[in-house]
């Protein structure tokens, strides 16, 4: 469960950069279409990953539950640190 949490804290973390706002703020420079393309990509095969990894658990509608409240957890934590990036320049 723990693995599936941070697969898909790295996944959200990865959709987040594939934004050009997110990217420039984090690492001073403009996205590629193609780095984009890589980012967004891998964000959303770390969130498959991540629910399957959680899929594989047996009471299925319990862990599907556990894995949305993590999303949501996981979604507040992105905010909070692209926001504090933003406010930290």
């Amino acid at each position: 469960m723990i693995s599936s949490f941070f697969t898909q804290l790295i996944g959200l973390w990865l959709l987040s950069m594939s934004m050009n706002k997110h990217f420039r703020q984090t690492f001073s420079r403009r996205l590629t279409s193609r780095l984009e393309h890589s980012l967004n990509t891998a964000g959303w095969i770390l969130l498959s990953i991540s629910l399957w990894l959680i899929c594989q658990l047996t009471p299925f509608p319990l862990m599907l539950v556990y894995w949305v409240s993590f999303l949501a957890f996981n979604i507040t934590a992105i905010a909070l640190l692209n926001s504090y990036q933003e406010h930290k320049k």
